[in-house]
């Protein structure tokens, strides 16, 4: 969304434990073109941006323009900085980042979105911004505009295509299940009862699932922001969803040695390989997904979007759940 001319100054960062490089304040980096970008690194919607972001460096960052990363935690682990540098690491992230734990410059910049984009001109001011998924033709051509305005004999590359069909400006996008969170504060549950708020209790399976909400059963936990299964019985959580891709944010008890494994089922059957995330492992015929660190895990790729439901089995006691995300494909 452009923005009229040196009407608005970016704000300075504030807050921030540098995860990445070497720290940055826009007040160094004046007279350089600035992109924002706020984005938490278990979320799978910052991850699509991210993969242009990347792109966007590599091209960029020869012509003038700066990427600062501000990671600000979606889920308490990702407060952690050693969570973060190693999901950077991995991630392969190119540009500086800051952990901003404590939203002091997400507020500062009146930011409410994962993922959110601020492209700032050489004088300081905020010249265009995006916030979530899409638009990324709209916002590479300002990138390369104010990036002229610094080097008017600049070269610039044609402008990226874009990855999948949906990432098109303007592309109709079938709407699909929203995210799913397993905390009461921002979360639904389909079972008759409710949650029980900030105490372990046992769910029963309703015997029809609702459709876009979790159902439970067995012992959790349940807080503001995460359900935690509370003993070592079996315990499962299913989902009617509607949509090609399903990602889980989720972690294991961090009180325990031995790994966390759950089970995966769609439809009530076993998942198959052929449409397995790349979190499923598999053994004597159950596709399995055995949790590390706190982080998004890849469970399904259909290869269409329907109505499904997913099935995600535990005995594993103290595994945190936190969230599932959901994606229409490519």
């Amino acid at each position: 969304m452009k923005l009229k001319p040196e009407t608005l100054p970016a704000p300075e960062f504030t807050g921030l434990r540098w995860v990445s490089g070497e720290p940055r304040t826009l007040a160094g980096l004046r007279g350089q073109v600035v992109l924002v970008f706020f984005f938490d690194y278990a979320n799978e919607n910052c991850l699509r941006v991210l993969s242009y972001v990347k792109v966007w460096h590599g091209r960029y960052v020869d012509k003038g323009l700066e990427i600062v990363g501000i990671h600000s935690p979606e889920f308490d682990f990702g407060a952690d900085i050693d969570n973060v540098r190693r999901a950077v690491e991995e991630q392969g992230v190119p540009f500086p980042v800051g952990l901003d734990p404590e939203f002091k410059t997400w507020d500062a910049y009146a930011n409410r979105f994962w993922p959110a984009l601020y492209l700032i001109d050489q004088r300081g001011f905020l010249c265009d911004y995006h916030f979530g998924e899409g638009g990324y033709q709209e916002l590479e051509t300002s990138i390369q505009v104010v990036l002229r305005e610094v080097n008017p004999r600049a070269v610039m590359p044609r402008i990226i295509e874009p990855f999948t069909a949906g990432d098109v400006d303007d592309a109709k996008i079938r709407p699909i299940t929203p995210n799913i969170y397993f905390g009461y504060r921002r979360g639904r549950i389909g079972n008759p009862d409710g949650f029980h708020e900030g105490s372990a209790a046992r769910y029963a399976m309703p015997p029809m699932p609702h459709k876009d909400v979790f159902q439970a059963d067995g012992t959790f936990l349940s807080l503001p922001d995460l359900l935690i299964h509370a003993d070592a019985e079996p315990a499962r959580l299913l989902l009617s969803y509607d949509a090609d891709e399903v990602f889980l944010v989720a972690a294991p008890d961090p009180a325990r040695e031995e790994p966390a494994v759950l089970t995966i089922l769609q439809d009530g059957k076993p998942l198959p390989p052929a449409i397995a995330g790349e979190a499923v492992q598999f053994r004597d015929g159950q596709a399995l997904v055995e949790l590390g660190p706190p982080d998004q895990y890849p469970l399904i790729r259909n290869g269409s979007c329907g109505r499904r439901t997913v099935e995600i089995r535990t005995a594993s006691p103290g595994v945190r759940f936190y969230c599932v995300t959901f994606s229409p494909g490519s």
